[in-house]
């Protein structure tokens, strides 16, 4: 009884160590953004995790817990009020259950939605916002953009 006690906590312990990293990459060319002359401009891009983006992930490490986004930013020519925050959506979720800021026109990761669970339909979003500036027009963005989803599996 003892030995059958110990192969089970030992192939417990061992699956433990069989955590894989993975990462998933979503890219987007943003639209050109409407600045309204008195209520400013709203640009966003959306990057959703689709079923097809983990086929070549073998089943069981489908989902995980995300250790870490991380991004590329565009920014929209002649605008000084430039604000963009990356959001981050649970799966099939229509809300952000949380946004952290930002700089237009870089890279870097998050760790604010670390421990977060990753599987299809999880989202993520890079929102930019510019100020109204009396005058309507358009801007455009200067490069694409992307999301990186960093996750373990459990």
């Amino acid at each position: 009884m003892s030995i059958a006690a110990l192969l089970v906590s030992s192939f417990a312990i061992s699956s433990h160590a069989l955590a894989t990293d993975y990462t998933v990459t979503k890219k987007k060319q943003p639209s050109r953004m409407l600045v309204l002359s008195s209520a400013g401009g709203l640009s966003s891009e959306l990057f959703a995790v689709l079923n097809m983006d983990l086929s070549d992930i073998p089943y069981r490490d489908k989902t995980g817990t995300i250790t870490g986004i991380s991004y590329v930013s565009a920014s929209f020519s002649d605008s000084a009020t430039e604000t963009a925050e990356l959001c981050f959506y649970r799966a099939y979720s229509s809300n952000p259950l949380m946004c952290e800021e930002i700089v237009p026109n870089s890279s870097g990761m998050v760790n604010t939605f670390n421990g977060q669970w990753f599987k299809a339909g999880v989202e993520a979003s890079i929102v930019h916002r510019v100020e109204a500036t009396g005058r309507f027009h358009y801007l455009e963005p200067n490069r694409e953009e992307s999301v990186t989803f960093h996750y373990t599996t459990d």
